[in-house]
């Protein structure tokens, strides 16, 4: 299964590596955030008493890779909505690999991609903006970075195997990624003390949040054990249930 996996996988990254404009703009928006909400996000935590201005870019930074990797991950589904218009699943469906590959393959370039715009965003605020970045630090970042782009691809391409029609699928991702963003606390952390707390709770609904805030975690010098568990036990379930879900799905469609 590992080396069905691995020959999906190479196809589908050279499919993504051939769309330059997407490699180009997909580092725009979140290096946008970064050098432009990063200043005012400084300005208004120096405001508060006792909170170093600097605690705004270890805020900010681990959460747009977090972005980057969601954004990756939707864009995964409209690749395969491409081999869907292609024929390219109807000739995998007389295939004898495994359907666990094939979901994995498809969904494995998105992770690739975010890893490698991530540790871009990491040098930049490091190198640029002084963000104090650690070995184990950014080693669970990068890992939560893959787990969210792995679980968001595969849910993804779900979705693209159920509906096979792209002005549907754009329509769910523009009514299911936007609230899941302002809620998770991807450029304004929500905790109780910054949020109004009907806010705060509506976003403990949702699962992306757990995973911003073990993001974040990381770039603390101790990590709060009852956060980084939740948080960890967040994704990783999540990820098992998303590979699961696409793979189901792909057997489905096979059948």
């Amino acid at each position: 299964m590992l080396r069905e996996a691995i020959l999906v996988y190479r196809a589908e990254l050279a499919v993504t590596l051939r769309n330059k404009p997407y490699l180009v703009l997909g580092m725009i928006q979140p290096v946008l955030y970064l050098v432009l909400c990063g200043p005012l996000l400084a300005v208004l935590v120096s405001k508060t008493p006792g909170v170093p201005a600097q605690t705004s870019w270890e805020d900010l930074t681990p959460a747009l890779i977090i972005q980057i990797a969601a954004t990756n991950g939707v864009y995964c589904g409209f690749v395969l909505l491409s081999g869907i218009r292609a024929g390219a699943v109807d000739r995998l469906r007389v295939t004898p690999v495994s359907r666990t590959a094939l979901s994995l393959g498809q969904a494995l370039p998105s992770v690739t991609l975010s890893l490698v715009q991530g540790v871009i965003i990491l040098l930049l605020a490091s190198l640029v903006f002084g963000v104090a970045l650690s070995v184990a630090g950014v080693a669970l970042v990068l890992v939560i970075t893959a787990l969210t782009a792995l679980t968001i691809a595969c849910c993804a391409n779900a979705i693209v195997l159920k509906l096979r029609k792209e002005d549907t699928f754009t329509s769910i991702v523009n009514i299911v990624i936007l609230p899941l963003t302002l809620l998770s606390g991807i450029l304004l952390p929500i905790t109780p003390d910054r949020a109004p707390m009907w806010l705060y709770v509506l976003s403990r609904f949702n699962p992306l949040a757990y995973v911003v805030d073990i993001s974040r975690a990381s770039f603390r010098e101790t990590l709060p054990l009852l956060p980084t568990l939740l948080g960890a036990a967040v994704i990783v379930a999540l990820t098992g249930l998303a590979v699961r879900w696409n793979s189901r799905t792909f057997q489905a469609v096979a059948a």
